[in-house]
């Protein structure tokens, strides 16, 4: 304390200024430092939770709506799906197609279903088609197979041959192709368990023959 008394006032001010540095420095590196970055990462977590939280609220307000489309969207794959005729409606849609045509003045010359092109739940199964007849019976065809309960769609339509006929009416040979869809039904889930019920009679026959 002797030694402090004789130091001059202004260096005695300049020490006392130097140790608050220090402490004050000692203090950031030590502790505030490490602690604001801590901090800095809580609040971008919290920033990060409240972005999360906003987007649930906004699905929440939206859900009824999310809801009613869902359902809107399934009544109109119903409504779809039952325009798709199944394996055993095939033959007598094909048959309705050919009696339509009959029944509006045409001939046929050719009526052969083509192999199927699978898509992902339905098939399609074209029908390669010549007739013969006038320009009314042939747009008669059509509107009648446009009118069935089942989608089919006429398509590739290519007119020839025009001879006219009695009482001035013009025939022509028609090709096209009638192209039906049909529903794939999923096949049966299979039993849970099954594989390892096999499994374990394996294992059991394997026991057995050592």
């Amino acid at each position: 304390m002797g030694d402090l008394s004789k130091i001059p006032p202004k260096q005695k001010f300049v020490l006392l200024l130097l140790v608050c540095v220090m402490i004050c420095a000692g203090y950031y590196y030590l502790f505030y430092n490490e602690t604001a970055g801590l901090i800095a990462g809580e609040e971008a977590k919290l920033a990060a939770l409240n972005s999360k939280i906003k987007e649930q609220e906004v699905i929440a307000r939206n859900l009824p709506s999310f809801q009613a489309e869902v359902r809107h969207l399934e009544d109109q794959l119903g409504v779809l799906l039952e325009q798709l005729p199944n394996s055993a409606e095939i033959p007598n849609l094909l048959r309705n197609v050919s009696d339509l045509g009959k029944e509006a003045g045409l001939d046929f010359l050719k009526f052969a279903p083509k192999g199927e092109s699978v898509k992902e739940f339905y098939a399609e199964i074209p029908v390669a088609i010549s007739v013969t007849g006038d320009y009314h019976s042939f747009a008669l065809f059509t509107d009648k197979v446009a009118h069935l309960p089942r989608i089919v769609n006429i398509s590739n339509i290519d007119f020839s041959s025009p001879k006219l006929g009695g009482e001035g009416v013009v025939s022509v040979n028609v090709t096209c192709t009638a192209t039906t869809y049909r529903f794939l039904e999923l096949p049966p889930k299979a039993p849970e368990g099954t594989d390892k019920d096999k499994d374990k009679d394996k294992d059991a026959k394997k026991g057995t023959a050592k």
